[in-house]
């Protein structure tokens, strides 16, 4: 799980520290950075992913129009040459395990010394405002006792050092690459020749997992694992073709697919579908089902009165609610799902059937980006992450409990407030 995200310079996110939990609500007015600060996650993956770094900033990827259509609006302001780009990430158990014997006797004794996390830190540097190139990549395993100091977001891989630090990679300006197993002992590295529009981590693809199990883990979680979930409409509302993947899909296209499936598990099925109707009472059966002519799965709806809607004709309400339910009952779940306005186009009371959904989906990091106050008012305030402008237009983010207008809060649903506040609006 995403336990920390950091940027300096990027786009509105002029010098920003977010500690992440395993739900997270992010909520802010348009144009406070939410969609920036929720992008990191797939920005990574797609970097990792392309020839060149460049090509996941200005390209245009998974139907998605380009993030940039210049370089240098990448830096906040249009001031300056690079920005850094930092994850932290908790390890999953098993990844701990490996790691375990390569440690000291001493630390193995000892759970807070125990290598449980990962931190990737990059700096993106633009030349003659045409080409992208990675100036600085690092990323080492860290362990409770050992985390890095607080407060500043910085590259440590190039200022500060602990000795307790397991450096994988380390990546310094115009140099090679160096690369440590990070299941031995040893320290000596390993120096490799990467592209300087490349990122140094697509490499640990093609090591072994006996070598490096944290890295490659990594390298898997960011690009297989994390889904900015944006169920298309239109998509939805055509049949869904055969040999689509059998995994969630971020444009939802094969919802019909997921919906077969889960049909073939008639408990979780019908919890489904009766979750469903605490959204939309008037529903009495849901069916996905394959044509015979051509193969394509749709889905059917059955409503009071026994009359049949097929997916051509449900609403964006109805399928938005559909998408966003479905997600704790799939069988393969995304190690982390991010959506935006999981409330847009679904009625005030039919919200909370969603909310609840994406708060159950056990075993997967949620973080959800939203405008409503009946969203705010439905979340813990631990869970809540406040999105402003400060006054030189960089956008920064702001645990819940430490937002001065909602230390009080409990959950009480007051417009007014919220939106004096700038929390909303």
């Amino acid at each position: 799980m995403i336990t920390r995200i950091e940027a300096t310079r990027y786009r509105c996110l002029e010098l920003l520290e977010a500690d992440l939990q395993p739900y997270g609500v992010l909520v802010g007015a348009n144009g406070s950075g939410k969609t920036t600060f929720l992008d990191i996650p797939g920005l990574l993956a797609d970097c990792l992913q392309v020839r060149e770094i460049a090509q996941a900033f200005t390209g245009r990827l998974h139907d998605r129009p380009p993030r940039s259509a210049t370089l240098n609006e990448l830096i906040f302001a249009g001031q300056g040459t690079d920005f850094l780009i930092t994850l932290e990430v908790e390890l999953p158990q098993h990844v701990i395990s490996a790691l375990l014997p390569s440690q000291t006797e001493l630390a193995q004794n000892y759970e807070d010394r125990w290598l449980r996390f990962l931190r990737y830190e990059i700096r993106f540097e633009i030349f003659n405002d045409r080409e992208l190139v990675v100036g600085n990549e690092y990323l080492f395993l860290f362990s409770r006792s050992s985390e890095p100091e607080r407060g500043s977001a910085r590259l440590y891989g190039e200022t500060a050092r602990n000795r307790d630090w397991r450096f994988i990679i380390e990546r310094e300006r115009k140099g090679d690459v160096t690369f440590r197993a990070e299941a031995r002992r040893s320290k000596k590295g390993r120096p490799a020749h990467i592209d300087s529009k490349a990122l140094a981590l697509t490499k640990v693809q093609f090591e072994t997992a006996d070598d490096h199990p944290a890295a490659r883990w990594f390298y898997d979680y960011l690009t297989t694992q994390c889904v900015f979930y944006r169920p298309n409409i239109d998509l939805l509302q055509t049949a869904s073709p055969p040999g689509l993947s059998a995994e969630l899909m971020l444009n939802a296209a094969n919802l019909p697919w997921l919906v077969l499936e889960l049909q073939n598990q008639v408990d979780k099925f019908n919890a489904w579908v009766e979750h469903v109707k605490t959204a939309l009472p008037q529903v009495t059966a849901i069916r996905a089902k394959e044509r015979e002519e051509d193969h394509h799965a749709y889905l059917a709806v059955t409503y009071n009165g026994g009359y049949e809607v097929t997916s051509s004709g449900l609403s964006e309400g109805t399928l938005r609610i559909l998408a966003m339910t479905i997600l704790p009952y799939l069988m393969r779940r995304p190690a982390l799902i991010m959506t935006e306005e999981p409330e847009n186009g679904i009625h005030p009371r039919a919200i909370e059937a969603v909310l609840q959904s994406l708060q159950s989906i056990y075993g997967s990091q949620v973080l959800i980006s939203s405008h409503s106050p009946v969203v705010l008012a439905a979340s813990k305030l631990g869970q809540v992450l406040c999105a402003r402008l400060e006054a030189n237009g960089a956008s920064n983010i702001v645990r819940g409990p430490d937002h001065p207008r909602l230390s009080e809060w409990h959950g009480q649903l007051d417009l007014g407030s919220l939106f004096a506040a700038g929390i909303l609006g």
